[in-house]
């Protein structure tokens, strides 16, 4: 067992790749539900998002791979679009929700996101996805801020189209070269961890000012 695990860890396309052939068409479906709930819900926003559209953008230009390229990426633009607009209406009538929602409006973390959104409402939803963790709060603001309808869905959808393309494409593209197979592992944990490391860095130096005031 721990076998399999460690071998699960250090070449994941080994295991990943077979079981993708395995589901057939399934795995679409799969991996909507799993990109819609990571955009869609703060709860699931532990669901790496960005490395998953790497791997199976990777998994997808092996020579045998049956996945698709253009109806993953179709799939996932779907996916989180329709996971954007539902925080979108969750920010409109966030004030008449329950305790936790509450809680979510005055967490520090919508505080940072309403700074940033402040800055730039348009830089920020066309660039959100990259944004470590603020971006995930980036809908709810647009809708608590009563932002046009019409403009927050063109945005989105243009800020989807480069988030899923860079990094599904990337993937594709970049997936099946010497140093991208050798460390590929390295390069899928480093596109979990990296955003954590600059939330870290982002909240010191923010804090900085604060405390030599």
């Amino acid at each position: 067992m721990f076998d399999l695990i460690l071998g699960f860890v250090i070449h994941p396309l080994t295991y990943i790749t077979p079981l993708t052939e395995h589901l057939h068409n399934w795995v679409y479906l799969i991996l909507f539900i799993w990109i819609f709930l990571e955009t869609a819900f703060i709860v699931f926003s532990f669901l790496p998002g960005q490395s998953v559209l790497f791997l199976t953008g990777t998994i997808a230009s092996a020579a045998n791979s049956r996945l698709n390229i253009f109806i993953l990426t179709i799939t996932f633009i779907i996916a989180a679009t329709s996971g954007a607009i539902v925080k979108y209406r969750y920010g409109v009538n966030i004030k008449s929700k329950n305790k936790i929602a509450k809680r979510i409006s005055d967490s520090e973390k919508m505080n940072q996101t309403q700074e940033v959104f402040d800055e730039n409402a348009k830089k920020s939803l066309i660039f959100s996805r990259f944004i470590p963790f603020v971006g995930l709060f980036i809908p709810i603001v647009a809708g608590t801020t009563q932002m046009d309808w019409h403009q927050f869905n063109k945005l989105n959808f243009i800020g989807v189209l480069l988030w899923v393309g860079i990094c599904c494409f990337s993937g594709y593209f970049f997936g099946q070269t010497p140093f991208i197979k050798q460390y590929f592992t390295l390069i899928f944990l480093l596109l979990i961890i990296i955003p954590a490391i600059f939330q870290i860095i982002w909240r010191k130096l923010k804090n900085r000012p604060e405390e030599k005031a």
